[in-house]
């Protein structure tokens, strides 16, 4: 398996270190993250002019008010729709590498909406192209042939399967893929990435046992921290200050 020791010694903040006066997903909040030595967790969706920006949600409202889709957007557009807490623009994947700068783990979620469609990796490997530190990178997703693209066209990062018990607007034998990892005989993924809420679970620790490396999200208390720490190799977290050492 590719390296993943980085991402089993320091936890990894959600959307960055973001609180009331930084919004998640910010360069304020990665910047925060980096200074505190902690790793980061991200998502990266692609534009309509084919780049890539750093938002969680598809539509926009959520995080700035505007009922706009990040896909309908060219890069220009960004500045117009500041983030509802701080003010700041909504990054793009450039100047988040740029700040980060190989100093942390750096956990990239690509975020799939509808079909998949391998711009998006392909994007985002020619975006990490001179990374310095390439060993604290490793990608992610819920979709698994994004997944499966991944490893069929780069041997260079650690890929994770991000997989719940739970996922909302999804059919009862989509659900019954994800709660028990079979979806993972598609994704063949080096790591997985599971709901804290539905840990400990016998899927994990048989994935566990097969040399799988978990890590738990979105961990924000300091007893859903404890309780990762019986079941998983890292966590994800936010609202919460662990040691940044795991």
């Amino acid at each position: 398996m590719i390296k993943f020791a980085a991402f089993t010694k320091t936890p990894l903040a959600h959307r960055g270190l973001h609180d009331v006066h930084l919004s998640e997903n910010s360069l304020g909040a990665f910047k925060a993250a980096v200074d505190h030595g902690y790793g980061i967790e991200m998502d990266v969706h692609t534009l309509k002019d084919g780049g890539l920006v750093v938002v969680h949600d598809n539509n926009l409202k959520r995080v700035t008010g505007f009922d706009v889709n990040v896909e309908d957007l060219a890069e220009e557009d960004l500045k117009k729709y500041p983030l509802l807490i701080g003010g700041e623009t909504i990054p793009t994947f450039k100047q988040l590498l740029e700040v980060v700068a190989g100093k942390v783990p750096l956990l990239v979620e690509l975020k799939v909406t509808g079909d998949f469609n391998p711009e998006l990796p392909k994007r985002v490997l020619k975006a990490l192209e001179g990374y310095p530190n390439p060993e604290n990178i490793a990608l992610e997703s819920f979709q698994p042939y994004c997944m499966k693209w991944l490893r069929e066209n780069t041997v260079k990062y650690p890929l994770g399967q991000l997989a719940s018990s739970k996922l909302d607007g999804q059919t009862k034998m989509v659900q019954w893929l994800f709660r028990t990892l079979l979806v993972c005989r598609i994704s063949k993924p080096d790591f997985v990435a599971y709901d804290i809420l539905y840990m400990p679970s016998r899927f994990v620790k048989r994935a566990r046992r097969h040399g799988h490396p978990i890590v738990a999200w979105t961990v924000d208390t300091m007893e859903k921290y404890e309780l990762a720490r019986k079941f998983a190799d890292n966590v994800i977290f936010e609202h919460i200050r662990p040691a940044n050492k795991y």
